[in-house]
């Protein structure tokens, strides 16, 4: 019977990657972990089949660039260090998203599509102003990092225990009483949750 094992280390995964992108692709963590990251929209679109992971970050965005919504094979997005408040609803259309990162923008609301993301691993929404998280994320069950340092959060649904993959959420730089700190480690039992010192409020 004829081997068809690939002799190579990583070329069934370059073969992967070069190939003519019929369906979007879900990358494995080792692949997502090398592909190139494109840091120029307009370079982007000249292959975007083959933009895996994409980077916005700095550019002082006020709006998503609609040009995004080409990337059907996205895994990965920084958008961190710009001036959105809203992600656009198409962005749920990126269901291959495992990374997104929009730290240091001006959200007072985890975006709707977040949800929609059930690949998704790692999220990072740090210093925006976030007053709560919507019910919808305990259906993130794959999500193994949050960080979410630096908001105004003090809505923490009961439904946020079904992220059971979560392993490390950031809460720094966030007011909360000992008994609000009590109550999220307790939905969140597996976690490693990183507080501030708790403060007075709400005693």
């Amino acid at each position: 019977m004829m081997n068809l094992r690939f002799p190579f280390p990583g070329l069934a995964l370059a073969l992967l990657l070069q190939a003519p992108s019929a369906q979007a692709q879900l990358l494995p963590q080792a692949a997502l972990d090398t592909v190139r990251t494109f840091r120029n929209l307009e370079r982007a679109l000249q292959q975007p089949d083959s933009v895996y992971r994409l980077d916005l970050s700095k550019q002082n965005l006020k709006a998503v660039p609609e040009a995004v919504r080409q990337f059907k094979n996205l895994n990965a997005l920084d958008l961190g260090r710009n001036k959105l408040r809203v992600l656009p609803p198409w962005m749920n259309e990126l269901q291959y998203m495992q990374e997104f990162s929009a730290g240091r923008n001006k959200f007072t609301e985890v975006p709707n599509a977040v949800c929609q993301w059930k690949h998704l691993k790692r999220l990072d929404m740090h210093r925006n102003r976030l007053e709560g998280l919507p019910a919808c994320m305990g259906s993130l069950k794959q999500l193994f990092s949050l960080d979410l340092w630096s908001n105004d959060l003090g809505d923490f649904p009961e439904a946020i225990s079904g992220m059971q993959g979560l392993r490390f959420m950031d809460l720094r730089a966030i007011q909360f009483s000992q008994a609000e700190m009590e109550r999220i480690a307790a939905l969140l039992p597996a976690v490693k949750i990183f507080f501030s010192q708790p403060c007075n409020c709400g005693d």
